[in-house]
């Protein structure tokens, strides 16, 4: 049998016993074999939950060598990892640590609600999850997943399965070669490992790290040089993820290091070239999910993941200006016309050009050509359906009195 707290010198291993693992196998039996060939799994916990928000917030977007090396510094510097230290600190010091000075600030805010007594952490501790989760995800820097993690490795809640974790969704296609994991897919996952989702993601996490060789992901294998030939001209769109957002699946795509396309599921352009992308967990994913979760919220995100946009210099000069529209903002066809053909001192741009270099962006929301609308306020069209454009910006709480959409 396990033991309770399984501790090695000063570390801390997830708790978790024989009996839930043979609840597990009993519930499934491709992930009993998994567990069978695999054993018993050690991951370090860090059950302090003030220093692990820090630990967090610090670990965001960047490698895991990198975290392990800042977060050394920062206990070297500071020692103990309490309020009553870090208060005296400031943005300006943390920032020296190693990590971007929005990170500080995130910290350093999170520092004052705790020392103030404005976020109370045993109030965190006492709730469920779903509470939980709500209150971390109240302080600055902390997403869902974010939270769902802290539960996991800090709380040590049992039942945290995290659907925007993309390893644990990489896992579930490799156990299950199932090429497309979807929400409701999840749920189906999530409802079988109930009451125990944590330590099920222990498992699939191995499995995304290589941890039985000869499994492999379905995804990436059937098709390969079908693929390859079908994207020859397409190579800037080599990886894939898909996003689950409130009005509809949005398919991403990378070169393996920036963001190439962003569209939804029925892009009458991108789509087609997107789905032959092969899956594949990058960080800049990451960064664009954590973008969105944060912009379907109704925030204006405070940050921009690397981008790389293909095409002709006047679509991208167009592509430059739909990045300057404010949030909430919208502008005609005919005003970017106006601004180009200042731009190139001639006499005028046709806004049908225009129009054209609108509909062909690759990365749609982040550079937001869902804020160009016609004359008189006609909302024309948009690749991802006109039902969508309304909603990013009834989203952004933009003004849609005067608008109207085109007779079909």
């Amino acid at each position: 049998m396990f033991k309770k707290h399984d501790k090695v010198g000063d570390d801390v291993y997830f708790n978790y016993s024989e009996e839930e693992l043979l609840y597990l196998k009993r519930k499934d039996k491709k992930l009993a074999q998994v567990i069978d060939k695999i054993g018993y799994i050690k991951r370090e916990t860090d059950t302090d939950l003030f220093s692990s928000v820090i630990h967090a917030i610090v670990g965001q977007q960047i490698s895991t060598k990198a975290h392990r090396t800042i977060w050394q510094r920062i206990q070297n510097n500071y020692g103990q990892i309490t309020p009553s230290i870090l208060i005296k600190s400031t943005a300006q010091e943390l920032q020296k640590m190693g990590i971007s000075l929005r990170k500080a600030q995130y910290i350093m805010d999170f520092v004052r609600k705790v020392y103030l007594g404005q976020f109370v952490l045993s109030d965190v501790q006492k709730a469920d999850d779903e509470e939980a989760i709500t209150k971390l995800c109240s302080l600055k820097g902390i997403g869902r997943w974010t939270a769902e993690m802290i539960l996991l490795f800090c709380l040590e809640r049992k039942n945290i399965f995290s659907f925007d974790d993309l390893a644990i969704r990489r896992g579930l296609s490799m156990v299950y070669h199932r090429k497309n994991i979807d929400r409701n897919l999840f749920e189906k996952y999530r409802k079988r490992f109930n009451p125990y989702g944590s330590i099920a993601s222990l498992y699939l996490w191995a499995v995304s790290s290589g941890a039985i060789p000869d499994m492999v992901d379905c995804r990436e294998n059937k098709k390969a040089v079908k693929i390859k030939k079908s994207t020859a001209s397409f190579e800037y769109m080599k990886y894939k993820y898909e996003y689950s957002s409130p009005i509809g699946k949005i398919i991403l795509t990378s070169d393996g290091e920036k963001l190439t396309a962003l569209c939804f599921d029925f892009d009458r352009y991108f789509s087609a070239k997107a789905k032959m992308a092969q899956y594949k967990d990058l960080e800049v994913f990451a960064q664009t999910v954590k973008w969105l979760d944060m912009y379907f919220k109704g925030e204006e995100p405070n940050f921009m993941p690397p981008i790389r946009l293909e095409g002709t210099e006047f679509r991208k000069r167009v592509w430059e200006i739909l990045q300057t529209i404010p949030y909430g903002k919208v502008v005609s066809y005919g005003e970017i016309a106006r601004k180009i053909a200042e731009k190139r001192k001639v006499p005028r741009v046709s806004a049908q050009a225009v129009g054209g270099a609108v509909g062909h962006n690759p990365i749609s929301i982040i550079v937001p050509c869902h804020r160009v609308i016609g004359a008189n306020g006609n909302l024309t069209g948009y690749g991802g359906g006109l039902d969508k454009k309304i909603a990013l910006l009834k989203l952004e709480k933009v003004d849609m009195k005067n608008f109207f959409a085109p007779k079909k």
